[in-house]
């Protein structure tokens, strides 16, 4: 499983003025899908953790090889 990047479930100019749409498409679509390329680049080395939900892997990150931690942790996100 890879990770994908979800829809907004709302427009982009949905935010104005506060946000503008150029922002908020560039926000998503690259940032977020930066982040998404990014994890799922990261969970390629981790093969035991890479079909999990998002979600749990999170709550597993104690669990990921120390060399690969940071990197697991930085791109998918860290518990709360």
């Amino acid at each position: 499983m890879s990770y994908t990047l979800p829809s907004l479930p709302y427009a982009y100019d949905a935010l104005e003025p506060h946000f503008d749409k150029q922002t908020m498409e560039i926000h998503h679509t690259k940032h977020h899908q930066t982040y998404v390329n990014n994890a799922n680049a990261a969970l390629e080395s981790l093969p035991e953790f890479a079909n999990l939900p998002v979600e749990e892997l999170i709550t597993k990150l104690d669990q990921v090889p120390a060399d690969k931690k940071n990197r697991a942790a930085q791109q998918c996100g860290r518990p709360r």
